[in-house]
C-alpha cells in the first residue's frame, strides 16, 4: 500500500488547492515535510486521520476523542476544520482527498483507490465518495464506505501505529487501566493478524448453534427459538440504550456548550457567580461565623491567664518562695517522730547520771534540731503560703503555660480572628453584591435560562446511569441465555444432512484453537526478542533491558521489561526520552512482526531525544520502518542540518510549508539536498551554507 497523493481543499490552514505527490524510488522511501511550529504539520496528518475515518477518528486516538469533546461534539469539531479566511469569504464546504496505490482487496481487481471525505458547515453533514480504478463499486456501496475502509484499506483501531505524533505515542508506555490495556490487544490482534482467525473461530461456533437450532425436537427447538428471540431482544435492547446514552452524551455537550455560553453572558452582564457559587459563599459565611466564634472563646480562656501574665514578676518570686519552701519541708522531720526521738533521748540520758543543768541543756540541743527541725526559716525567708501537692501542681500549670505556650498561642488566636474577619467581610461583600446584581432583568433572564439547562444537564446524567445499568443488566442475562442455548443445543438430536457439516466445524474449532494458541505464542515469543533487540539497538545504556515479556491473555495484553537482577524496570520511571524509545520499539517490532506494508506518517518524529538517541533513530529506525515514512519535523531545532544529513541518502522527496502573510499555508516542493538553503533564505537570508554535495 503507497499513498501517492493527498490533496487538501480549505482544510484548517490550507486554504484553497493544496497538494503533495509522492513519489517512489528504491531504497529511496522517506519524505520529509518540514515547516515551523503553527504552519499546519499536525493539521496535516489530522487530515490523513480524518479523511480516512471521519466521525470514527476518536476511535483512533485519544487526543481526537479529548479535542472531539472540548469542540462540544463532531459536527462542531468538523464544523471548526474550515480554513477562516475561506469561511469569511463565503465558501461552506472543506474536502480531502487521498489516493492509494499498490493495495490489494480480496475479489476486487484495482490499481488506484480514491478516498474523498468533505463536509459542509452549513449542512453539518460530511459525505465520502470511494473510487476505484476511478470508478465507484456496488462493493463500497453494499457494505457501506465506513465499513469498507475500515474492513479492507486501514482498520481504524491499528491506524494509530501508522498515524502518530511521535512525542504523544509515549501513551503506548502508560498504559495502566483495564480498558486501555483491552483497546491496545484489540489493536495488537489486528496488527498481528490474531483477530482473523478468532473471528473465524466464532463464526464457526454460531454455525454449530445454527445447525442444532435447524436439526432440534419439536419441544426443543420451540426452547431454542424462544432463547434466540430473547437473546436477539436483549442485543438489540443493548444497542438501543448503546444510541441513546450516544445520543444523550451528544446533547449533553451542545447543552454543556450552551451553558457555558450563559455563563459568559453572565460575566459580561457583571455577574459571573452561578447559584451553586452563591450557595456555597452562604455556606462559607455562616462556617466563618461558628469559627469566629470558637476564637473568640479561645480568647477568652486566653484572656484569664492574662493578667498572670502581666504579674509576671510577681509569678516568679512566688515560684522561687515555693521552691524554697518545698526544700524546708522535705528537710524537716514529722513533729510526731521527732517527740518520740526526743523522749527515748531523755530516758537514756538519765540512766548515765549526768546533772540536771546538763541534761536541760541536752534537751534543748534536741529540741531544737529535731522538733523545730533541720532547717529554720531566716528573717528575710520565711513560710509564707504552705501549698499542698495540688495546689503547687495547678500552679506550676498555669507558671509553664505562661512561659511556653501562652504569648505563642495569643498571637495565633488573635490572627487568626483578624484573618477570620477579613475573609468574612468579604464574603459578605460578593455575597451582597451577587444579590444585589440578582435584581436586575436581563440576568435574571440568563440564569433562569441557565438553570433550565444545567437541570437538564444533570438529568442527562441520570438517564446515563440508568442505561448504563439497564445495559449491564441485560448482558448479564444474555450470558445466561448463551450458556443455556449452548446447553441446549449439545442435546438436541442433529439431522444428518448436518451432522457431518458439524463434526466438520467442531475439528475446524479444534483445529483452530491449537493453532490461536500456537500463533499467540509465537507472536509473543517473536514480540519479545524483537522489542528486546530494538530498545538496546536504539538506548545508549548498554543492555539497559535484559528481558521482556510479553502476556498474552483473553482479551488483555501486557508488556514487561527486566533489568540484568530479575526487577521489573517500571515503564513510569523512564524519562519521556526512554518512554518514546519503548514506545517507538514497541512499533518497529509490531509493524515486523506483522508485515502488513502500510505507510508510516509521523510529527515531531525526533522530539524528546538526545543527540546519541536522535543519531540512532534516524540511522536504526526511520529508514527501515516501513516501504514508505513521511516525517514531519521542526527544522533546526528538532532536526539539526548534520542529522539530516545522515538520512539524506534515503530521502526521495521533501516539501516546506510556508505560511502566506494572510495567515494561511501551502506546500513548496523543495529539492532535498537544497531544503535547509531554502529554509535559510526565508529566515535566515544572511547566513551562508557552505556544504559540498
Amino acid at each position: 500500500m503507497f499513498i501517492s497523493k493527498v490533496y487538501l481543499n480549505n482544510f484548517r490552514v490550507y486554504k484553497g488547492e493544496n497538494q503533495i505527490a509522492f513519489k517512489r524510488e528504491d531504497n529511496k522511501n522517506v519524505t520529509i515535510i518540514a515547516g515551523n511550529n503553527g504552519f499546519g504539520k499536525t493539521s496535516f496528518l489530522t487530515s490523513l486521520v480524518w479523511c480516512f475515518y471521519g466521525k470514527f477518528m476518536q476511535d483512533v486516538e485519544k487526543k481526537y476523542k479529548e479535542e472531539i469533546y472540548d469542540s462540544g461534539g463532531y459536527k462542531k469539531y468538523a464544523s471548526s476544520n474550515l480554513n477562516n479566511l475561506a469561511h469569511s469569504e463565503g465558501d461552506t464546504q472543506y474536502s480531502v482527498s487521498i489516493t492509494i496505490t499498490d493495495i490489494f482487496i480480496p475479489a476486487i481487481p484495482c490499481k488506484v483507490i480514491t478516498i474523498v471525505r468533505s463536509f459542509n458547515v452549513t449542512t453539518e453533514e460530511d459525505s465520502i465518495r470511494i473510487l476505484i480504478d476511478g470508478n465507484e463499486n456496488e462493493l463500497t456501496k453494499e457494505v457501506g464506505n465506513d465499513i469498507f475502509i475500515n474492513d479492507f484499506i486501514l482498520p481504524k483501531e491499528i491506524a494509530k501505529f501508522f498515524f502518530f505524533d511521535a512525542e504523544k505515542i509515549v501513551s503506548l508506555a502508560e498504559m495502566k487501566s483495564l480498558q486501555d490495556k483491552k483497546n491496545l490487544s484489540k489493536a495488537y490482534s489486528e496488527v498481528l493478524g490474531i483477530k482473523k482467525y478468532e473471528d473465524l473461530k466464532e463464526n464457526l461456533e454460531n454455525l454449530r448453534i445454527r445447525f442444532r437450532r435447524n436439526s432440534a425436537t419439536v419441544n426443543d427447538r420451540k426452547k431454542l427459538e424462544t432463547l434466540n428471540k430473547e437473546i436477539h431482544t436483549g442485543k438489540e435492547f443493548i444497542n438501543l440504550y448503546e444510541i441513546n446514552i450516544k445520543n444523550l452524551q451528544e446533547e449533553k455537550l451542545y447543552k454543556k456548550g450552551f451553558s457555558e455560553q450563559l455563563q459568559e453572558k453572565l460575566i459580561r452582564e457583571g455577574n459571573s457567580m452561578s447559584d451553586t457559587e452563591l450557595a456555597e459563599l452562604k455556606k462559607l459565611k455562616q462556617n466563618l461565623i461558628d469559627e469566629h466564634e470558637g476564637l473568640k472563646s479561645k480568647l477568652k480562656d486566653l484572656l484569664e491567664l492574662a493578667p498572670f501574665a502581666i504579674a509576671s514578676k510577681t509569678i516568679i518570686s512566688l515560684e522561687k518562695q515555693l521552691e524554697y519552701e518545698l526544700q524546708v519541708t522535705k528537710l524537716q522531720l514529722n513533729p510526731e517522730t521527732a517527740t518520740s526521738l526526743s523522749k527515748k533521748i531523755n530516758s537514756d540520758l538519765k540512766k548515765l547520771n549526768l546533772s540536771k543543768e546538763l541534761i536541760v541543756n541536752i534537751n534543748d540541743i534536741i529540741s531544737k534540731h529535731l522538733i523545730k527541725g533541720d532547717v529554720q526559716p531566716s528573717q528575710e525567708e520565711k513560710i509564707l503560703h504552705s501549698f499542698q501537692d495540688v495546689e503547687i501542681n495547678e500552679f506550676n500549670a498555669i507558671l509553664n503555660n505562661i512561659k511556653y505556650a501562652f504569648s505563642y498561642t495569643f498571637k495565633q488566636v488573635t490572627k487568626e480572628i483578624r484573618n477570620n474577619r477579613i475573609l468574612f467581610n468579604k464574603v459578605v461583600r460578593q455575597i451582597t453584591d451577587a444579590e444585589s446584581k440578582e435584581n436586575d432583568l436581563l440576568i435574571k433572564e440568563i440564569r433562569k435560562e441557565k438553570n433550565v439547562i444545567d437541570k437538564r444537564i444533570d438529568e442527562i446524567d441520570s438517564e446515563i446511569i440508568k442505561l448504563s445499568i439497564e445495559i449491564e443488566n441485560h448482558r448479564r442475562e444474555l450470558i445466561i441465555k448463551a450458556k443455556q442455548e449452548a446447553e441446549l443445543s449439545k442435546i438436541v438430536r442433529l439431522e444428518e444432512s448436518d451432522k457431518l457439516k458439524d463434526e466438520t466445524a467442531q475439528r475446524l474449532i479444534t483445529e483452530l484453537d491449537s493453532f490461536i494458541y500456537k500463533l499467540k505464542n509465537n507472536k509473543k515469543q517473536s514480540l519479545e526478542s524483537k522489542i528486546k533487540a530494538e530498545l538496546n539497538k536504539l538506548m545508549h545504556k548498554s543492555n539497559f533491558v535484559d528481558k521482556v515479556k510479553v502476556t498474552i491473555e483473553h482479551d488483555l495484553i501486557d508488556i514487561f521489561l527486566f533489568n540484568k537482577r530479575g526487577e521489573i524496570i517500571p515503564k513510569e520511571s523512564l524519562s519521556k526520552g526512554e518512554q518514546q524509545l519503548y514506545a517507538t520499539s514497541l512499533l518497529k517490532a509490531l509493524v515486523d512482526e506483522s508485515n502488513i506494508k502500510f505507510p508510516i506518517f509521523i510529527d515531531s518524529p525526533l522530539q524528546k531525544f538526545d543527540p546519541y538517541h536522535t543519531k540512532n533513530i534516524i540511522s536504526e529506525f526511520y529508514p527501515f520502518i516501513s516501504e514508505q515514512v513521511v516525517l514531519l519535523p521542526l527544522l533546526k531545532k528538532e532536526l539539526t542540518e548534520s542529522e539530516y544529513y545522515l538520512l539524506l541518502p534515503r530521502i526521495n522527496d521533501a516539501y516546506f510549508i510556508t505560511s502566506i502573510d494572510q495567515g494561511y499555508s501551502s506546500f513548496a516542493e523543495i529539492e532535498p539536498e537544497k531544503i535547509f538553503k531554502h529554509y535559510d533564505s526565508i529566515y535566515e537570508p544572511n547566513s551562508q551554507l557552505n556544504i559540498n554535495f
